[in-house]
């Protein structure tokens, strides 16, 4: 049986071409390496210390009212949405060329530990990060022995 390669080659030469259309097409439509925003998830560093546990999470960009802080159930809460940044340059063409910063909502979880007085939690945001203090129970820290 003797295959034609030269109609093989040729249907695949069109499939190339419609796939290197469809690409400049997207790139002229501001598509060019970005990806959903639809699926993040804030980074999360978490501190211990002999009164407190913290948290921090990375939200730069967020105004403080629009994130959601709760303690319930033994677990933390936090929630928000962040837009994508704003372009500075008015009246402009700007064509996308990497997105790399997140945007959209979110919700992270955190256990909280069981020594952990609930009353006394505390949160605040400066400079991009958030920071949520869970205060020991009193005497939790302490040595059994003092």
């Amino acid at each position: 049986m003797q295959v034609d390669l030269h109609a093989w080659g040729s249907s695949f030469d069109h499939l190339a071409d419609e796939v290197w259309a469809m690409m400049n097409e997207m790139k002229g439509r501001n598509y060019f390496r970005s990806h959903a925003p639809h699926s993040w998830c804030p980074r999360l560093n978490l501190y211990e210390t002999a009164e407190a546990f913290l948290v921090c999470l990375e939200l730069a960009g967020m105004p403080r009212e629009q994130i959601d802080v709760r303690a319930d159930g033994g677990v933390l809460h936090v929630r928000g949405v962040r837009n994508k940044p704003a372009v500075p340059v008015e009246d402009a063409d700007v064509s996308v060329h990497l997105m790399e910063i997140d945007s959209g909502r979110f919700h992270r979880k955190v256990p909280i530990p069981s020594d952990v007085d609930a009353d006394r939690i505390k949160a605040t945001y400066r400079h991009g990060y958030l920071w949520v203090i869970l205060p020991r129970t009193v005497g939790s820290g302490e040595s059994e022995n003092t």
